[in-house]
């Protein structure tokens, strides 16, 4: 009798523990296997925007600290450089080959037509450039509110308040027009006769650059469209074409993997996938997003994903507080939509 007692409780005691070791009392390994596993999830208080080594180490700026931050292979995150100035609001980051960092301030009515550089081992931040003002009679003061790198020392940005694309070649110490007709508006063409509304994003992508480029109505009767745009260098000119053109969803980033495979974040709704031979989309990542790190668990949508890079088959991702990486993410997510 005292037997069959003690193999009772036993038995019950093994029944409270499996139900604690999962999130929703259910068999902790079929739980398990619906999570993607993740290199690190990195507490990182906010993100206005970060970059890649090319040792793999994140750089991030956040706008509620005012402070760029180093995450290493581990997630283990550093303080590099504390601004506590608000100047810096919206601040955008591009870097070099060579690890060299660059930061645009496109908030800041004193620095907005300015290039700065980390220096001093990321201890310093100084005026690196400041923008050659536009000729015309019309221009206001430079305002660069996107930059990116072209894998080649030159950087292309865009002049918000000018409505153009210039490029910076720092062994020049000087810039030169791309295309832009100074007029708010998305028109497809070359040099003067393209035109740009409010280029969000740009990325570089072998010689050919794509841009996230939102169309800002103002006071007209057009209504608000979301552009994915081409610019690529033919016959001795900047031509700009359409991709694909939305009113009715946003989208906020754009990368590509190591297959060449063009991925789109898409504001209030997810991860998709552009074809370039058809220009459409198809879904890649929506619904309820699932990660562990070790015995740790996250869980959130994927419509509120906030940003996202792609180095090589590794994807970065901000949600909330939270800089997530996830290395060969294809295999991981595929897997995890099958389970």
């Amino acid at each position: 009798m005292k037997k069959r007692v003690l193999l009772v409780a036993m038995l019950q005691l093994f029944m409270v523990l499996g139900g604690c070791s999962s999130d929703s009392g259910n068999d902790s390994s079929s739980v398990d296997k619906q999570k993607i596993t993740a290199d690190y999830v990195a507490d990182v208080a906010s993100t206005s925007d970060f970059v890649i080594s090319n040792d793999n180490r994140v750089y991030l700026y956040g706008e509620k600290d005012f402070e760029l931050k180093e995450i290493d292979l581990t997630g283990k995150v550093t303080s590099l450089k504390a601004f506590r100035d608000a100047n810096f609001l919206n601040s955008r980051l591009s870097i070099s080959k060579t690890g060299e960092i660059f930061l645009i301030s496109p908030e800041s009515d004193l620095n907005k037509d300015k290039i700065f550089r980390f220096e001093n081992n990321f201890k310093e931040l100084n005026i690196f450039y400041t923008m050659k003002p536009v000729s015309s009679p019309f221009a206001t003061k430079i305002k660069l509110t996107s930059i990116a790198e072209n894998k080649d020392n030159t950087y292309f940005v865009y002049d918000f308040n000018n409505k153009q694309m210039k490029r910076f070649i720092p062994e020049l110490n000087g810039d030169v027009f791309v295309a832009g007709s100074e007029k708010r508006e998305i028109k497809d063409g070359t040099g003067l006769n393209a035109g740009f509304s409010i280029v969000t994003k740009i990325l570089s992508q072998n010689n050919v650059l794509y841009l996230i480029d939102n169309f800002d109505p103002g006071n007209s009767e057009k209504s608000f469209s979301s552009n994915i745009r081409k610019l690529e260098y033919v016959n001795n000119e900047w031509k700009v074409t359409t991709l694909l053109s939305s009113t009715t969803e946003t989208f906020i980033d754009l990368a590509f993997d190591s297959k060449n495979e063009f991925y789109v974040l898409i504001k209030d709704k997810g991860i998709s996938k552009l074809n370039l031979q058809s220009n459409t989309l198809s879904a890649f990542k929506e619904g309820q997003f699932e990660v562990r790190k070790e015995n740790h668990f996250y869980g959130f949508p994927s419509k509120d994903i906030q940003s996202m890079k792609i180095k090589g088959d590794d994807i970065y991702i901000t949600y909330a507080n939270y800089l997530i990486k996830i290395s060969d993410f294809q295999t991981k997510f595929a897997a995890a939509e099958k389970k």
